[in-house]
């Protein structure tokens, strides 16, 4: 794992990132810089694995991950990430209870990572951080709530195309299997939905 410079450009796009939702001041972006770390991973590395306690909240700099539980010995993807992608085991972040599944990276990625304990000492320090922490807590509640939604009230089709038509890239570089459990249906649904296409 090989740390980068807090200013590399990959720190510098995070912190556009956040700016595009609530802006930020010179001095609220540089405490969020200096909490920010970036780290290369091999595919396959898990970044948050079930039953431990979450301590981190992760971005997506460059690569894919994938968030995923064991249900009957079988793998369900929850969620598919590509570049500044935020992703964390929300629940047990905010509970301290452990994990309910792992965080993995799908490709060779760099991912940058804040602890917890760093936020909420950002959110004490700076207004517009812990504004910006309730907008995208919110956005990605919102987010999880429409993906269940697709999955009770859309048709497999539906969900394929709606993903083709919001995400195009996790058709071309998630893995078949991974796709499938994420959309919810088998993999010969979607090798049959993408063959119709």
């Amino acid at each position: 794992m090989a740390s980068q410079s807090i200013y590399s450009p990959a720190i510098a796009r995070a912190l556009d990132h956040f700016e595009a939702v609530s802006p930020l001041t010179e001095a609220a972006r540089e405490a969020i810089s200096h909490c920010l770390i970036l780290e290369s991973y091999p595919k396959k590395h898990l970044l948050q694995q079930t039953r431990r306690p979450a301590t981190h909240l992760f971005i997506v700099a460059s690569g894919m991950v994938r968030s995923y539980y064991l249900h009957e010995n079988k793998e369900v993807t929850l969620l598919l990430g590509q570049e500044q992608c935020i992703v964390c085991a929300m629940d047990s972040l905010l509970s301290g209870e452990p994990a309910y599944y792992n965080i993995e990276t799908l490709e060779d990625s760099e991912i940058i990572s804040i602890s917890y304990a760093d936020l909420e000492r950002l959110y004490t320090a700076f207004h517009e951080i812990e504004r910006l922490g309730r907008l995208m807590i919110s956005q990605y509640y919102l987010e999880m709530d429409h993906g269940l939604r697709s999955l009770r009230f859309k048709s497999a089709r539906e969900r394929y195309l709606e993903l083709m038509e919001k995400q195009p890239g996790l058709l071309q570089r998630a893995p078949l299997q991974y796709l499938a459990s994420y959309l919810g249906m088998s993999s010969e649904t979607l090798s049959r939905i993408r063959a119709e296409q």
